[in-house]
């Protein structure tokens, strides 16, 4: 039992050694946009996609409804 704890511990330490975090691997761009998974320069394509994706998040309850209703009259 106890040498389970202890080859736990001898692992742990091995992988904390190797993961050294070093700040100057790794070189981000700091300008307006860079951190958004999509495009914002077309504003027009951009509110269509917005509109889209919130209106049918939004609605899918209402059709989810709609659509049960619909089932049960028939």
């Amino acid at each position: 039992m106890y040498s389970n704890v202890i080859a736990r511990s001898a692992i742990r330490s091995r992988l904390a050694t190797r993961q050294i975090m070093r700040s100057d691997l790794y070189h981000f761009e700091n300008s307006n946009g860079q951190n958004l998974p999509f495009s914002t320069k077309n504003r027009a394509a951009l509110a269509i996609k917005m509109t889209l994706y919130l209106g049918l998040g939004f609605g899918a309850p209402f059709l989810g409804a709609y659509w049960q209703f619909y089932k049960a009259a028939n």
